[in-house]
Formats: structure tokens, C-alpha cells, sequence
């Protein structure tokens, strides 16, 4: 057989193959379609995950069946997800732990949290925000640095070592060179009542659980942890406007193992998309302090790729990194 026929015979494989991932795609999906969640029940990806399936799953008259798999910072599940079929019936609700700190911190991580995925939809950021007790003599982030650099150095709390709230932290003291001590805590709610009563004098956390005491004036808000400004704190300034590239919010996004056909990607994405415009959603994800976001499969791909070095980098300068 001679070149020419080779290419052609190549050629036709090539349309026959496309033709059937779009056929199996119309039919897409017969079957129950399995989501793992890499985190306990009541967790808020959890509660993103049964939301998302209930809403896509009635669209599909298919049942989706929520399976939580927590553990080892979401990379059991993760790891789970990675080694399922490729034929759009497993599912995983990713987050910024399962697919970039776990992986880059923890040892025998089995995954390529980029390689070995192919991103669905981004659901929604979770925005955090620094807080200072009233007693630090700071409104804004350059007076912050400023009263660190004179002070010598500053305790602050977070919900744990190695979660985004750390690493922010950690990136600040880079990214503004001044001294920051990293004092963790197992419980959030305990490190809210430290820096409230002053214990601890910063933290960063999640909007809605700090919200209250900035409003009332037991904290002072300086600034928040994403690369934009926040709906519900117009006012309060990011980090990233003193240090670009500064973001460290947490994000929440479905995927499916890598090699996915096209087709059911993009069947999957205008289907949750269609979920996340339902009333009920769009309160639960209010009600959760998330930001919702609904980007596509390249965008998705393109952000967790643009975001692994930042990540990479504040892990080792934070001393978390376990390999």
C-alpha cells in the first residue's frame, strides 16, 4: 500500500472514530454516572457535589451517585477518580487540595493532577480574606507591612499546615519579605475566637465565617486573598494590587479522567452550567461564601496550568513539602 492510501486509510480511521464519540455522546448518558467527592460528608465540596448531581442528574433521567472518598488531603479520592474509565460514567469534584497542594506536598501521590484529568467546569472560587485584630495599628496592607517590619515579627493563625489559608500567609511573608510565625490550628472556629480575643493578632479565612466580626469591629478587614475584588467586600482591597499574581483562593470544579471524549465534556459542561442558573443553587453557593464561576473545559485546563508553579513555589518556601 503506498503512502498516499496509507494517509487516506488514516484519514477515514480518524473520521470514524470522531463520528462515534459525537454518536456516543448523543446517547451519553445510559447509565448511572458515578461522582467522587475526595472529602467527608457535610464538607463543602461535598455539598457543591449532591447539589450538582441532583440538578444534572433529573436533566440526564440518569441517578448520580455521590461517593465520598476523603482522606490524605483529598488525594485518596483523587487517585481513585485518576485510575476510573474514561467513558464519562466517574466523575470527581476537584478542588484546589485534591489537585494541586495534596499533589505537590504530600508522598505517594499516585497522580498527575494535570496529565491524568480532563477539566469539566470550574463551579466556584472560595475568596478569603486577612483579618487583623483592632489592637495592630494597620487599615491597609502597606501600614500592615510596615508595622511587621517595625515590630520584627507577627503571629498568625490558619484553619491548618498546608491549606490555602497557610500558604497565603506564607506568600505574603515572601512576596512583602517580613517576619510572619505560622501558628495552626486544628479547628477553625478556635482560631476565630484566638484572633477575636486577640491571642493571635491575623489569620486569613473564608469570607462569610469572618464577616461578622469585621461588621461589628472586633476584626479589621485589610485585604482579600483573590486576584479581583469581591461582590460582597467591594471596598477592601486585594493583595495581588501591591504584588501581582497574588491568588490563593480555593477553588471547587468537576473533571473526568484524562482521555474523555470531547463530546461528552462538553455534553457534561452546558449541563451543570444549566444546573448552577437554578435558584436553589445559585443560594446554597451564596450560602457558602463561594463565587461562582461556570468556565469551561479549556479555560479550567489553562488555570489549574498557570497556577501549579505559584502553588509549587509557596510549598517549599512554606517548608510543607513532604517529597
Amino acid at each position: 500500500m503506498n503512502r498516499r492510501n496509507l494517509l487516506g486509510v488514516a484519514a477515514a480511521v480518524t473520521v470514524m472514530m470522531l463520528l462515534g464519540e459525537v454518536a456516543d455522546a448523543q446517547q451519553y448518558p445510559t447509565k448511572p454516572i458515578k461522582l467522587i467527592v475526595p472529602f467527608g460528608a457535610g464538607s463543602t465540596a461535598d455539598v457543591i457535589a449532591r447539589l450538582i448531581g441532583n440538578s444534572v442528574g433529573a436533566e440526564f433521567g440518569q441517578q448520580f451517585v455521590i461517593e465520598n472518598k476523603p482522606g490524605a488531603g483529598g488525594t485518596i479520592g483523587g487517585a481513585d477518580a485518576a485510575r476510573a474509565p474514561n467513558d464519562g460514567y466517574t466523575l470527581v469534584l476537584g478542588t484546589v487540595a485534591s489537585h494541586a497542594v495534596g499533589p505537590l506536598s504530600m508522598q505517594g501521590v499516585t497522580y498527575d493532577p494535570i496529565a491524568d484529568f480532563a477539566p469539566i467546569t470550574m463551579i466556584a472560587d472560595a475568596p478569603a480574606i486577612m483579618v487583623v485584630h483592632p489592637s495592630v495599628p494597620a487599615s491597609n496592607l502597606a501600614e500592615f507591612i510596615a508595622y511587621v517590619k517595625k515590630e520584627g515579627n507577627l503571629n498568625y493563625a490558619s484553619a491548618g499546615t498546608g491549606t490555602t489559608t497557610h500558604l497565603a500567609g506564607e506568600a505574603l511573608k515572601v512576596k512583602a519579605g517580613i517576619n510572619l510565625t505560622h501558628v495552626p490550628y486544628k479547628a477553625v472556629g478556635q482560631a476565630i475566637t484566638d484572633i477575636v480575643s486577640g491571642e493571635v493578632k491575623m489569620m486569613f479565612y473564608q469570607v462569610p465565617s469572618v464577616k461578622q466580626f469585621i461588621d461589628t469591629g472586633k476584626l479589621k478587614a485589610i485585604a482579600v486573598t483573590t486576584a479581583k475584588p469581591i461582590a460582597s467586600m467591594p471596598n477592601v482591597p486585594t493583595i495581588a494590587t501591591t504584588y501581582p499574581g497574588f491568588d490563593f483562593s480555593a477553588w471547587f470544579g468537576i473533571m473526568a479522567p484524562a482521555g474523555t471524549p470531547k463530546p461528552i465534556l462538553e455534553k457534561l459542561h452546558a449541563a451543570i452550567l444549566s444546573a448552577m442558573n437554578t435558584p436553589e443553587m445559585k443560594k446554597q453557593l451564596e450560602a457558602q461564601g463561594l463565587v461562582a464561576s461556570g468556565i469551561g473545559p479549556d479555560q479550567f485546563a489553562a488555570m489549574m496550568k498557570e497556577a501549579m508553579p505559584r502553588w509549587k513555589e509557596t510549598i517549599e518556601a512554606a517548608g510543607t513539602k513532604t517529597r
